[in-house]
């Protein structure tokens, strides 16, 4: 009886240690930057496992986490653009590639710089998610949260963060429905956009992803509306 435990023990050790390393290989299958994006990261100034863009003493700076399984150059070009409008930005690499390993991803970078004035974090899908239990547990450091194609990771009702939401029409991933059940999540003055024809890949360039919908726009197209939004909430 004690030598069948033993069997089925090893059994089960063996279950649980095939479905960590099926896992961590699955993080590591990644959705990389297109040409366009790996030329808009190249204007950065890389620094540790981070991407940072503008001027460190900045007013503003945005703390932009990716997407899950979606590598930090896919969203250079909100770096870019942002930085041309006087934001400081930077985009780090996340833990096993999720936002929610890695919560506390923007407390090194704010740390690093202690001459910007003012911060906001943010992200797109599971990143924003992420990003928003950061604001929930900084409020003291941080103002306000930018989410693209994304929700609260709790809710954030009763907070004084300021919350910016973009979303896509035709998103297969975060759907309108889940953007429209989040507002209950969000304060009363948060501001909420979509993008007619957006969906949601196009919040990064990196191609298409697994289980969206085909958009009309370019993901060029997409993210400058994006950008318009975030420039004019900042």
């Amino acid at each position: 009886m004690k030598k069948k435990l033993k069997w089925i023990g090893l059994g089960l050790l063996g279950v649980i240690l095939v479905a960590i390393i099926g896992f961590l290989v699955w993080t590591q299958l990644t959705y990389g930057p297109t040409e366009e994006a790996r030329g808009y990261a190249a204007e950065a100034t890389k620094v540790d496992n981070r991407l940072e863009f503008g001027q460190t003493d900045s007013e503003v700076g945005f703390i932009l986490y990716p997407g899950a399984k979606v590598e930090k150059e896919a969203y250079a070009y909100y770096g870019t653009r942002l930085a041309e409008e006087g934001v400081f930005v930077a985009i780090p690499s996340l833990r096993l590639n999720l936002g929610i390993a890695d919560i506390d991803a923007a407390e090194t970078i704010i740390a690093a710089h202690p001459d910007i004035e003012r911060w906001v974090v943010g992200g797109h899908s599971l990143g924003g998610s992420a990003a928003s239990g950061f604001a929930l547990e900084h409020e003291e450091q941080v103002e306000g949260v930018i989410f693209l194609a994304s929700y609260p990771i709790s809710t954030m009702a009763d907070s004084n963060l300021r919350v910016l939401s973009v979303s896509g029409e035709i998103d297969g991933l975060a759907t309108p429905a889940d953007i429209e059940a989040s507002r209950d999540n969000v304060p009363d003055e948060a501001v909420f956009h979509q993008i007619k024809d957006g969906n949601h890949a196009n919040f990064g360039m990196y191609g298409p992803q697994d289980g969206d919908n085909d958009s009309p726009l370019s993901a060029k197209e997409q993210l400058d509306e994006t950008i318009d939004q975030i420039i004019e909430w900042l």
